[in-house]
């Protein structure tokens, strides 16, 4: 029975940010994907204790921080993801194990688009709106400017891909390699560009 209600609660999670989410892009429809999700971000943990100890411009950047991944993805996978990560953060790893297939699966065109040095021009394409707003140079201590500035070097130089997916306590990059190379994994078209 407790497993029910977990499941429960994950459910209801990705059903909050959903609905959130789906308002916000009826309500705002001359916005571009990385907006509703930040948004989405804001509407949920947008007023927290954390938040009001660091104040609006940490704040802003944290909602865009943790959605950009997101953003190059078309919805309701760009959402669903999202949600997903957050069930992670919110009920914890073991709530996040019964959706860590599909969780993988949505990201799958983020992940090789980083592998193949796209993901900045997908981004670009998705996002212009966004990606416009935060090519203004800011000396704030927590710059979207320079966020995205970072990315684009570690694309340009071929850094190794840093991501926050180890919050799954394993390295994305390396299942989906070896699911490849066993033959378990397969695109979802409907997923990517």
């Amino acid at each position: 029975m407790e497993e029910l209600n977990k499941e429960a609660s994950g459910e209801d999670l990705i059903k909050t940010l959903e609905e959130s989410y789906f308002d916000l892009r009826k309500n705002n429809p001359g916005r571009d994907e990385h907006w509703f999700l930040a948004n989405t971000w804001l509407k949920r943990y947008g007023s927290g204790e954390e938040v009001k100890q660091r104040g609006a411009e940490w704040t802003r950047f944290t909602a865009y921080k943790d959605t950009h991944e997101f953003a190059i993805l078309e919805p309701p996978a760009s959402i669903r993801g999202f949600a997903l990560l957050m069930i992670n953060r919110e009920l914890g790893e073991q709530q996040a194990s019964s959706y860590e297939k599909e969780f993988f699966q949505i990201l799958e065109p983020v992940i090789l688009s980083k592998k193949n040095q796209e993901f900045l021009d997908k981004y670009k394409k998705k996002n212009p709106l966004t990606w416009e707003e935060i090519q203004v140079e800011d000396e704030s201590n927590y710059s979207l400017h320079w966020f995205f500035r970072s990315l684009e070097l570690k694309q340009e130089y071929g850094e190794e891909i840093e991501g926050g997916w180890d919050e799954f306590g394993i390295d994305i990059i390396d299942v989906i390699d070896d699911m490849e190379e066993e033959g378990e994994y397969i695109v979802e078209e409907e997923y990517g560009d």
